[in-house]
């Protein structure tokens, strides 16, 4: 029998609002990580409040955050869910959805990601099965938080989103703990707004989106596609960048073919990849994924250095019932410049 961590609901009399509900959820994941050098215990427990409620006129309207993205006071220069940089609120009726705060781009809506494998769901190799959109996606920190708008009719989904352009610096230097008035102007200033466009299509059991981003002088076009065939499930995508940076690929270490005081421009210019899955009637889900991350190094005199970064991996699953999954994966990651090669394996779980 499934354990519910906490809920509760509550019918609101109000003018206008026909039932609103609160509840909690939560997620937790044990086991053993290996991060090329060393084999680690892991293991941690989140609860997530989810807010839903609907009016008289049949507007559906709701959030959600976890409770480590509401600690502002702690941490003053981190996200938080009462201060629009966390969690998320949405509202949906007859045409369409609008969400704003800690939401992925029109992008990400409509293509997602390859196929999470491992009890941390790629958490220990840096998360290759990530694609990397240039907005909306992860920590999003120099864009400030996005607003997404989600429409389907007849198998077409349509998505648009948006950012503010305006980056929070809620350092003690800049603002009392607490508080609103915590904006760096000379740096919004700098800070360009992004937005996404994206198109999809679901016919039968296959899917294709095509999207476009741009942030600033950036921009991205990605082709995405799925397939269901029996027990597999194959998705496959292309990303095209232009004017990119390393920035955004995080932990990344330049191979600079022995040169390490060379210095050059290089720029982010493609991904691709795919994945499979594969899953048993007996619950045991099989997993595969590879990704390349393609740069263009600009200048002559460093054409020996790596331009090509891959990384792979394989996953297996077996699903222990009411929520409880045991879990793991062997992921190589050739961003990093040592141990590339890690694994992991516990078991996760959803309350």
């Amino acid at each position: 029998m499934k354990k519910v961590l906490f809920a509760t609901s509550a019918l609101v009399a109000l003018s206008g609002a026909a039932y609103a509900e609160v509840s909690v959820t939560g997620d937790g994941r044990m086991g053993l990580i290996w991060d090329g050098d060393d084999m680690q215990f892991s293991n941690r427990a989140r609860a997530k409040f989810n807010l839903t409620g609907e009016t008289d006129s049949g507007l559906s309207f709701g959030g959600a955050f976890r409770v480590d993205q509401e600690n502002f006071s702690a941490n003053p220069e981190g996200r938080s869910a009462s201060h629009g940089s966390a969690g998320s609120v949405f509202i949906s009726g007859t045409y369409g959805k609008l969400s704003m705060g800690d939401v992925v781009s029109a992008a990400e809506a409509a293509i997602g990601d390859l196929v999470e494998m491992g009890y941390t769901s790629g958490d220990f190799a840096a998360n290759p099965e990530e694609i990397d959109y240039l907005t909306g996606d992860g920590a999003n920190e120099d864009q400030g938080p996005t607003a997404l708008y989600e429409y389907t009719f007849n198998g077409v989904k349509l998505f648009a989103s948006l950012t503010d352009g305006s980056r929070r610096d809620c350092g003690a230097s800049n603002a009392t703990i607490g508080d609103l008035d915590c904006y760096d102007t000379a740096a919004d200033a700098a800070t360009d707004v992004a937005f996404s466009l994206a198109a999809g299509y679901e016919f039968g059991a296959y899917s294709v989106a095509l999207a476009y981003s741009d942030d600033g002088d950036a921009s991205e076009i990605v082709l995405g596609g799925t397939a269901a065939i029996n027990e597999f499930k194959i998705k496959a995508f292309y990303a095209d960048y232009d004017d990119r940076g390393l920035a955004q690929l995080g932990d990344f270490d330049l191979d600079l073919g022995g040169d390490d005081e060379a210095l050059f421009e290089v720029d982010y210019d493609r991904a691709y990849g795919l994945a499979v899955e594969y899953a048993m009637a007996n619950g045991i889900g099989l997993q595969a994924m590879w990704i390349r991350r393609d740069l263009e190094i600009l200048e002559a005199f460093a054409d020996g250095a790596e331009d090509s970064y891959d990384a792979f991996g394989i996953g297996a699953s077996y699903d222990l019932g009411s929520g409880a999954v045991l879990a793991g994966s062997i992921i190589k990651n050739e961003v990093f410049a040592d141990n590339e090669t890690r694994a992991d394996m516990g078991i996760k779980f959803s309350f």
